[in-house]
């Protein structure tokens, strides 16, 4: 993604635990007032929502309404379910990072940020270690793989080689049972060697736990990843 210096405005969707990744795919129910309008106001234009996670010492709104974290991502809508009494379900994936500058006043009843779309420092062409994107990406893949067969749980094993290099390494995150906090931490790296080196450094840890386990897990059960 290339940087872009203007500014431009992002609806913005506060909840306590929720962290979209770029690239990934996040479903919602939508059934608040607010929301509805939102979402109806999003329909009619760029069909993006920015997900932005509560707490912390980031930005608030101005006017008592709680504070939110200063990095977000916005979604764009690629599927939605018009239910009874107004209600959705919808279908977001994730579009670009955006760091919010201010909340300005608006008439709308949801919340409205000015925000800086955040570009990602791509691979390098040699990474740490001396392995390259290539190498990297093929590391990922095989984690995810492997650690998805010691789960039982094959329908996760695959991640599209399609993806970008961004894409591929959120997505990998996305399947590993992330708290918000490190889903945030995630989402706040400007580097991707950064992404890399933690995201497979989970994942071998994750691996090491379900080796050790392995001997005591009962045929059928319901295996976790962590």
């Amino acid at each position: 993604m290339s940087a872009m210096s203007a500014l431009r405005l992002v609806r913005l969707f506060p909840l306590p635990d929720v962290v979209l990744l770029p690239e990934t795919t996040l479903p919602l129910h939508v059934f608040e007032e607010r929301y509805r309008r939102m979402l109806a106001d999003a329909l009619d234009s760029d069909r993006l929502i920015g997900m932005q996670l509560l707490g912390g010492s980031g930005s608030g709104s101005g006017d008592g309404r709680p504070s939110v974290r200063a990095i977000g991502c916005a979604g764009e809508v690629v599927r939605h379910e018009p239910l009874e009494d107004g209600r959705s379900n919808i279908l977001l994936r994730g579009a670009f990072r955006y760091r919010i500058e201010r909340e300005p006043a608006t008439d709308a009843p949801y919340r409205v940020a000015e925000v800086t779309v955040l570009p990602v420092a791509p691979l390098p062409a040699s990474a740490a270690g001396g392995s390259g994107p290539a190498r990297l990406r093929s590391l990922l893949v095989e984690g995810v793989r492997r650690l998805a067969d010691s789960a039982g749980r094959r329908g996760a094993r695959e991640l599209s080689r399609r993806l970008s290099d961004e894409g591929l390494v959120n997505e990998a995150a996305s399947r590993l049972g992330l708290d918000a906090e490190e889903s945030y931490r995630v989402l706040a790296m400007d580097r991707l060697e950064d992404r890399y080196a933690w995201v497979l450094a989970r994942i071998e840890g994750v691996q090491k736990r379900l080796d050790l386990l392995g001997p005591f897990r009962r045929p059928g059960g319901d295996a976790r990843w962590n």
